[in-house]
């Protein structure tokens, strides 16, 4: 049975009862020779304690840390995820830049072809406070008469303080009529994998090791950030074959990590073992609300109150699991608890799902369904009046 670490003080009360109880020795005051040796012996013992104590829990995974941790990993093969900058692809048609008037062609103009535009690499995109900034990650060739362009983007810094969600990369170093927005959230990058995370990889490697199971594809897909978890589907199409349902932390996944996920599924399976990763249905979502305010409310506030209320229907639909379930009167009351007490009512005036008409009513996902906003022909999925 491990025991307690005692501190100097007890120990110093435990020495000094001690040797009134057992020896000749009685004077024991501050200042005595007695007392002064027992301090000082008792302050070096300390010392030589909280070592042992530290080497002892330093030597399993379950109690290890920091430096410590790092050698048992290597004794399994594994190192510690390092910072990881956040980004996205021309394919994942996300951060858009475009033009109301005219053409992008023509404020991107391209020097060595002028039947094409040229986004240059390292065109920096942020946001609105500056706070978070990308740069264009290539160069961006596209026809001169587009009025829209997807391009590339990396973080400047690495790390999970680079990570941002739906439209809020809006200012850019290029011409000042072009817009810029980013259309989903970007979440896949990474902060230095803490203790607890690298931990929980260190202690699932016996099961991975010999790969070609259940444990070794969790864990070849749980390195990805903006991966929330994994569903493994046995036999979905047929004897010998697997898909791998990717759950993501915000409503989408970015393709680099649909894509590095698929290679680690190879790497892991067996021989003769077809692995596919599979996204969640998406079941797109338009939603139109009023704000009724008071009849003394000024303009700017209830322009903030109809930020507050888009961020609390973006809030609730991305707090819906994986096969969950629309709860009008939730959302309703999600809606009302951003606004200030200027604002008297609201209502919800339509609902689009998967652009259709629906119902103003509850919705029950199927089990591999997922909301998303539906940011398609320009338009926004959330619409406040």
């Amino acid at each position: 049975m491990p025991r307690s670490i005692k501190t100097v003080s007890e120990m110093n009360a435990d020495a000094l009862r001690y040797l009134a109880e057992n020896t000749d020795i009685t004077y024991l005051a501050e200042g005595s020779i007695a007392r002064s040796l027992v301090e000082a012996t008792n302050s070096e013992i300390a010392r030589v304690q909280e070592y042992i104590a530290s080497t002892y829990a330093n030597v399993f995974p379950t109690t290890a840390s920091g430096f410590y941790l790092d050698l048992i990993g290597e004794m399994f093969g594994l190192s510690r995820r390092t910072n990881i900058k956040a980004s996205t692809s021309a394919e994942d048609r996300n951060i858009k830049l475009s033009v109301v008037t005219g053409t992008l062609g023509d404020r991107f103009p391209n020097p060595a072809n002028s039947n094409l535009g040229l986004i240059p690499v390292g065109l920096t995109i942020s946001t609105s406070d500056g706070q978070i900034t990308y740069e264009v990650s290539e160069n961006v060739e596209f026809p001169k008469d587009l009025t829209e362009v997807f391009v590339p983007a990396t973080a400047v810094n690495a790390g999970t303080g680079s990570n941002v969600g739906r439209h809020k990369l809006v200012s850019h170093s290029g011409p000042a009529d072009v817009n810029v927005t980013n259309l989903k959230e970007i979440s896949n990058g990474a902060s230095v994998e803490t203790d607890d995370e690298f931990r929980f990889r260190i202690l699932n490697q016996v099961l991975a090791a010999p790969t070609a199971n259940a444990a070794s594809i969790r864990l070849a897909l749980a390195s990805s950030p903006d991966i929330a978890r994994v569903e493994l589907l046995e036999f979905s199409r047929g004897a010998g074959t697997f898909d791998a349902l990717l759950v993501p932390v915000g409503n989408t996944l970015s393709t680099d990590t649909r894509r590095i996920a698929q290679r680690a599924i190879e790497e892991v399976s067996a021989f003769g073992i077809n692995g596919r990763v599979v996204e969640p249905e998406y079941v797109k979502f338009r939603v139109s609300v009023q704000l009724i305010p008071k009849q003394s409310l000024g303009l700017g506030a209830l322009d903030a109150n109809k930020i507050s209320a888009k961020n609390a229907i973006l809030a609730h639909f991305d707090s819906i699991p994986l096969g969950g379930e629309l709860i009008i009167n939730r959302l309703r009351a999600d809606i009302v608890a951003s606004l200030t007490t200027d604002i008297k009512d609201i209502r919800i005036i339509d609902l689009c799902i998967d652009k259709r008409p629906h119902a103003i009513r509850n919705i029950q996902l199927d089990k591999h369904q997922l909301f998303t906003p539906d940011n398609d022909n320009n338009e926004p999925a959330i619409r406040v009046i």
